[in-house]
């Protein structure tokens, strides 16, 4: 990194941040896009984790939300909460308004709800409406025929530049090397078929084949299919179908096929995403949606089978059953019978490309069943969840020191108490959960609004080193809810009319081994957000996070790995305004420093710019971004949530020095025909080879290509 970097990044902050933000408009928030919240909080987990995680549920719920709009005087509005848009406060001084001064006649009134500031009310203004209630709730079948809607998603999208994995090669070479090769075409693939009746009688079939993968048309040599044998059947390499029902007299909740649970604050039973530190220091808390149907693409964390929940006054009861195959690496099979008897980890990647991939694909049966009972009234809710994991073989990793306490069984049952105690200005919650083996895991904390623009949380966690559980998600600074032990506090405050202060400090500590750790260890995280609402068509914020952990020190030259601190800062600067009704434009730039200790100081940092064209009389819409990014390593890399087509989404990490480009076509073809285009393209400027292994591109460029068709009816 040059030493004029900080100069050539303000330079660059002058160039591309216009002076006349007077005639700025608010940051688009209309059902063409996602909530600026959602993207937030979308920024964040990718920031926190390497992993692809798949936020097609709430994507998926938002977007559906912002086509059949909330009834704010209706039952749905707990939906705001699962949306991640309101806090639980805001939600309890929503129902004490409706309560006191009856259903709201206009979307306006919100602004009057303690608690309701301006940028609130115009982030939930895409997914709410204000109609009669209805009082009949009746499910009627020819109802449901009559009025519920299809939708058919088609998706294809591919890299334009040749790749390693793709390259031509003989049957004799990739029957000698057989993993020096992909054995299936280059293009994604996405089909999805879904029926909504107000979102109480939900179906619908996904199906997807990742880049790489086998397809219908594509073969390979015989000596490869009679390896793999039934694992390389032809179609789609997943299938995801679902059936789900709720609200129906006693039955609460019905879902047949794939599925979600989400329970308490995470600890016992939550598959699927969930929100951990995120833009909204206040959201630590978590509210758990019961059953829900799987809509995702992620080929691990869902369940399969059935689930069903039934209410009998203040009572619920919830049972589940789950058996689908799962991916693993084997280490023992019985070399007569072909059973595999050990495991040595499960994989999660749901990517079947080569033949070591494909050889883990379905290896055993993962079995869940369990149940849930819970008592709910104005200002309880106690819930108590057991449920028990078995798999087709023992899970044998091999045995390192700071690995030594998971779980390595075939079976494991787990069981948690998880509590909310609710008054209107003041929410205690947490939950306390417990392995067979006697590990066990907790947080409790309180959420409060001792004023009406001031909420503020603390939560305390404590996740011994043997608590095992391949169902949990809660609050936690590491992937696994075990060995940490943390306290959290945050703050939320409106300073003055147009200015929000959100910040949150959280300490922690891991008392045993992590993985390149080599010993206990701690850490920090600072976070501190200022939102300025300019005036009623522009709005801005400036972030600043610094977050210290600790890690083997690797010197070759030690006889003892020392640990080390290292500490990433991260400034950020984001406004939105407007030049004309049909263009809205946003930036941002934003500055990464890594420091660890015997190291140099690596930069990052990325500028971009946004230019929306949406004008309102027209069937088309163009989304375009120019960015410039330099890092100096993956270190100080940068995340950016990126416009997609509808129900995806792009979160890439950029370090070393380039640009990047996209442009974001939709056409309204047909009233019921819509119609997505995209091209993306990265250019570096540092390098003449992109990535490595199969996914090399030799050259400096990679451009990406993605067309959808989507049909109503």
């Amino acid at each position: 990194m040059p030493d004029n970097f900080f100069t050539k990044f303000l330079l660059s902050l002058v160039f591309l941040f216009p002076v006349h933000i007077i005639y700025a408009q608010i940051a688009d928030t209309t059902a063409r896009g996602l909530s600026e919240k959602v993207t937030l909080q979308i920024e964040s987990i990718a920031e926190n984790l390497d992993e692809n995680i798949d936020f097609t549920d709430l994507v998926d719920s938002y977007y559906y939300y912002s086509e059949n709009k909330i009834n704010v005087n209706g039952p749905d509005i707990l939906e705001l909460q699962n949306l991640y848009l309101i806090s639980g406060i805001q939600l309890e001084s929503l129902k004490k308004y409706l309560k006191e001064f009856g259903p709201m006649l206009t979307l306006f009134e919100l602004a009057m709800v303690d608690g309701f500031d301006e940028r609130t009310v115009s982030i939930l203004m895409p997914v709410l409406t204000v109609t009669e209630v209805s009082r009949s709730q009746t499910l009627k079948p020819k109802n449901v025929l009559k009025w519920g809607r299809h939708q058919l998603l088609l998706r294809t999208e591919n890299v334009i530049e040749a790749r390693e994995g793709y390259k031509s090669i003989t049957d004799s070479a990739l029957w000698a090397k057989p993993n020096s090769r992909y054995l299936g075409s280059s293009e994604k693939v996405y089909a999805r078929y879904s029926f909504n009746y107000r979102n109480r009688v939900r179906a619908g079939v996904t199906m997807e084949k990742d880049p790489g993968e086998v397809f219908f048309a594509n073969k390979v040599n015989d000596s490869l299919q009679r390896l793999l044998g039934d694992k390389l059947r032809s179609g789609f390499d997943f299938y995801s179908a679902h059936a789900f029902i709720k609200d129906v007299g006693p039955l609460k909740a019905l879902a047949l096929g794939d599925y979600h649970l989400a329970f308490g604050q995470g600890l016992t039973m939550w598959t699927g995403l969930a929100f951990g530190k995120s833009t909204e220091p206040t959201s630590v808390i978590k509210y758990g949606q019961g059953i829900r149907p799987n809509t995702s693409v992620n080929e691990s964390l869902f369940l399969r089978g059935g689930a069903a929940t039934l209410g009998w006054k203040q009572f619920e009861f919830t049972g589940f059953y789950s058996m689908k195959y799962i991916d693993a690496n084997i280490d023992l099979v019985d070399s007569v019978s072909n059973e595999i008897f050990t495991i040595t980890s499960l994989q999660e990647t749901g990517l079947h490309r080569t033949v070591n991939e494909l050889l883990k694909k379905g290896t055993i049966s993962q079995t869940v069943f369990g149940g849930r009972v819970s008592f709910k009234s104005r200002r309880l809710e106690l819930g108590y969840t057991i449920h028990q994991t078995q798999l087709g073989a023992a899970l044998t990793p091999r045995i390192y020191p700071y690995n030594q306490f998971r779980f390595m069984s075939k079976e494991l049952t787990n069981q948690g108490v998880d509590f909310r105690v609710v008054y209107p200005q003041m929410i205690f919650f947490g939950e306390i959960g417990r392995s067979d083996n006697g590990g066990m895991a907790g947080i409790a904390g309180v959420t409060a609004q001792p004023a009406g623009f001031v909420s503020i949380t603390i939560a305390y966690r404590d996740y011994q080193r043997n608590y095992q559980n391949l169902f949990s998600n809660s609050f936690s600074e590491g992937t696994l809810t075990n060995n940490e032990r943390g306290i959290y506090a945050g703050i939320s405050a409106g300073l003055a009319p147009g200015w929000k202060l959100s910040a949150y400090a959280d300490h922690f500590t891991f008392p045993w081994l992590r993985f390149a750790t080599d010993g206990p260890s701690y850490g920090y995280d600072y976070y501190a957000q200022l939102d300025h609402r300019i005036n009623r068509r522009a709005d801005a914020y400036v972030r600043f996070r610094t977050k210290r952990k600790m890690t083997n020190d690797n010197n070759p030259w030690n006889t003892i790995d020392h640990l080390i601190n290292y500490t990433k800062n991260t400034l950020r600067f984001h406004v939105n305004y407007t030049v004309s009704p049909s263009f809205i434009l946003k930036n941002r730039a934003e500055l990464i420093s890594y420091n660890q200790v015997n190291k140099d100081i690596s930069h990052g940092f990325i500028i971009y710019q946004d230019i929306l064209f949406r004008p309102p009389s027209k069937p088309y819409e163009l989304t375009f971004r120019y960015a410039v990014f330099d890092a100096d390593t993956y270190d100080s890399r940068v995340y950016t949530y990126e416009n997609d087509v509808l129900y995806a989404f792009s979160i890439p990490a950029f370090y070393q020095k380039g640009t990047r480009m996209y442009l974001l076509l939709r056409l309204k073809a047909h009233r019921s025909i819509d119609l997505w285009a995209r091209i993306a393209q990265t250019w570096y400027s540092d390098r003449n080879e992109i990535s490595s292994g199969l996914e090399l591109i030799e050259g400096n460029t990679r451009t990406d290509f993605k067309l959808q068709l989507r049909f109503k009816f």
